[in-house]
């Protein structure tokens, strides 16, 4: 969730407009809308789209990993008024569209879906190691220190264990969702290393409100999200800038 008020847009809200951003594609702000945010993954609403121009073929073997991303299985039982009220924004119900496979699938019970998922799981706890679980590349510490990075002159790289247990998991995603791995389309070497500053309302003792977000806005931060009721993080580019260097 971006905005805070729909009835009040930033000045350079219309940077926005070539962007696929679900909750500002229906206009669902902080401050009337907030319970209706998104509560998919950025995949499904890419699939719904890209579904509607072309065919995408899913295998019911894609329910497991495209309801874990982002934690969606949770968001089912949790928020189902919510989910329910984005499934149909999405027309899950039109059987032509590849997102039916994975929500309007009737071959899962509830028990099957759930043996399932385990079943996702353990595979996946098989390559976690210790502070590091098997679905995430750690790039970075709790106080922003690279993590799994190794520097060559200028040119930074990610560790060779940390690759071997990432490449891990995106090939399980890539059985089950029968979509290729293309190993020559990841790098994971000679990059450059940029470090910006996470923020957030709470930790700037400042009320979530119209005054603080537009301030908020003008300080240009790279990212953002309201994350709970009371509070947006937001990213700084300091001490490093993109394009930098």
């Amino acid at each position: 969730m971006l905005l805070y008020n729909v009835n009040d847009l930033p000045e350079t809200w219309d940077n926005f407009n070539s962007c696929i951003q679900p909750n500002n594609m229906r206009e669902y702000d902080k401050l009337h809308t907030f319970r209706l945010k998104y509560p998919l993954a950025t995949i499904h609403l890419l699939v719904g789209i890209v579904g509607s121009q072309q065919e995408v073929r899913l295998s019911e073997s894609a329910i497991c990993p495209l309801l874990f991303t982002d934690g969606v299985y949770k968001n089912l039982f949790n928020h189902p008024e919510n989910v329910l009220n984005w499934l149909r924004y999405l027309r899950v119900d039109e059987e032509q569209n590849p997102l039916n496979t994975i929500f309007a699938n009737e071959t899962y019970s509830v028990p099957a879906l759930m043996r399932a998922m385990d079943d996702f799981f353990r595979r996946r706890d098989e390559i976690t190691i210790k502070r590091e679980r098997g679905d995430r590349l750690k790039l970075s510490d709790k106080n922003g220190a690279p993590y799994n990075i190794h520097t060559l002159g200028d040119a930074y790289s990610i560790d060779d264990g940390a690759v071997e247990r990432i490449e891990r998991f995106v090939q399980i995603l890539s059985e089950l969702t029968e979509w290729e791995y293309n190993k020559e389309s990841w790098v994971w070497k000679d990059m450059k290393l940029y470090k910006f500053t996470k923020r957030s309302f709470s930790q700037d003792k400042l009320n979530l409100n119209g005054t603080n977000f537009q301030r908020m806005i003008g300080r240009n931060p790279l990212s953002w999200a309201a994350t709970s009721n009371t509070n947006i993080e937001y990213t700084l580019e300091v001490p490093d800038r993109l394009g930098d260097g």
